[in-house]
């Protein structure tokens, strides 16, 4: 029943994460929120880095604890992967100033997002009603 009831919990925690990949284009219609962009962007890539290191975390302690010791393993495992799953995750998207060849404007912010295995720079804007759009500077 222990044995179950492990698994289960950490399976509810990876469907999420699995569920909905995010996979942005740096030109879409993404919407990065009223606030301040590049902060809530890292704090939704440390989430995510959390979830599935934690999911990972837990399936790995559990492989490589003793038999009498498989539930202190999948905590332990999971603790240990979600911390490094929250870091890995927030350095995927840096906070940083326009680069030199690009004039800063009023409004705007330069965001660096990881994806498709490697970093794209682009510009953000905020617009009328206060959200945050790509402005197709990049």
């Amino acid at each position: 029943m222990k044995r179950l009831l492990v698994l289960a919990a950490a399976a509810a925690t990876a469907v999420p994460a699995f569920a909905a990949p995010e996979l942005a284009s740096a030109q879409s219609v993404r919407n990065y929120g009223s606030g301040d962009i590049c902060r809530a962007e890292q704090r939704r890539s440390a989430t995510t880095g959390a979830v599935i290191g934690g999911a990972a975390g837990a399936l790995v302690g559990r492989s490589v604890a003793a038999d009498n010791a498989r539930t202190e393993g999948t905590v332990l495992g999971a603790a240990v992967g979600a911390v490094a799953g929250h870091q890995i995750g927030k350095s995927r998207v840096k906070c940083v100033n326009y680069p030199t060849r690009v004039s800063a404007r009023s409004d705007c912010r330069w965001v660096q997002e990881y994806y498709g295995g490697k970093m794209h720079d682009f510009e953000v804007c905020r617009g009328r009603d206060g959200v945050w759009r790509p402005s197709g500077r990049g």
